[in-house]
């Protein structure tokens, strides 16, 4: 029922917990952990009219309405602090998470986790982990089709922020080193190669820290 980065994401859930599905699209996720007996209940959020239909009618298929409340709304704006202990960000863009949590700081203050799965700038998602106060608890990556996806598990606690390549390809990444963590860093390397050589052609930015930083590596 879940793709190989639900099901991820899934495995960070806590037992007996109250989630929030940011973007949760068909609510798959939210129906596939009561299912299971993960989660006692859930809230699916989508800004789209569309999804947010077709995650009500998941709800309604299932006969979940009592356990899983599905809401219209951007990100987290729709809760109200301490209703959920733990939100779940898969399949946006890093900054739009940043986002959605800096627009929200009381409910994000008031969870007891965030499962995050950026599809684009995941290092500056683990930065502004580190900037309000959380930690990365947990990592893992996950494989469909061609691409490798990066799961996030965070909890709040002040900790020193990780370092430069650390925040690129996850500091629990680089201690467990999973199955797909070869994958995931030849991935990342072809990326950078591919940004250091663009900025490469031009003076000002080949001395700009950006540069630097990557040539690093």
């Amino acid at each position: 029922m879940l793709t190989p980065r639900l099901r991820a994401a899934a495995d960070f859930v806590p037992a007996n917990t109250v989630i929030a599905d940011i973007g949760t699209d068909h609510a798959n996720l939210p129906v596939y952990l009561l299912k299971t007996g993960r989660i006692k209940k859930a809230i699916a959020v989508d800004v789209h009219e569309g999804p947010y239909r077709i995650a009500q009618r998941t709800v309604k298929r299932y006969g979940m309405e009592s356990k899983i409340d599905v809401r219209l709304g951007n990100g987290l704006t729709v809760l109200q602090p301490g209703e959920v202990d733990v939100a779940v960000f898969a399949g946006m863009g890093g900054l739009l998470i940043n986002s959605l949590l800096q627009n929200s700081p009381q409910v994000t203050a008031s969870l007891n986790g965030l499962i995050l799965q950026p599809q684009l700038a995941s290092e500056k998602v683990r930065r502004y982990i580190y900037d309000i106060g959380w930690h990365i608890k947990d990592e893992a990556l996950a494989k469909e089709q061609h691409h490798i996806y990066q799961l996030i598990y965070a909890v709040p606690g002040v900790q020193n922020m990780p370092d430069e390549l650390a925040l690129k390809v996850g500091p629990v990444l680089l201690v467990k080193r999973p199955p797909l963590f070869l994958n995931h860093i030849a991935g990342w390397l072809r990326c950078s190669k591919k940004i250091l050589a663009g900025l490469g052609r031009s003076r000002t930015e080949k001395s700009g820290e950006q540069y630097q930083s990557l040539a690093a590596f």
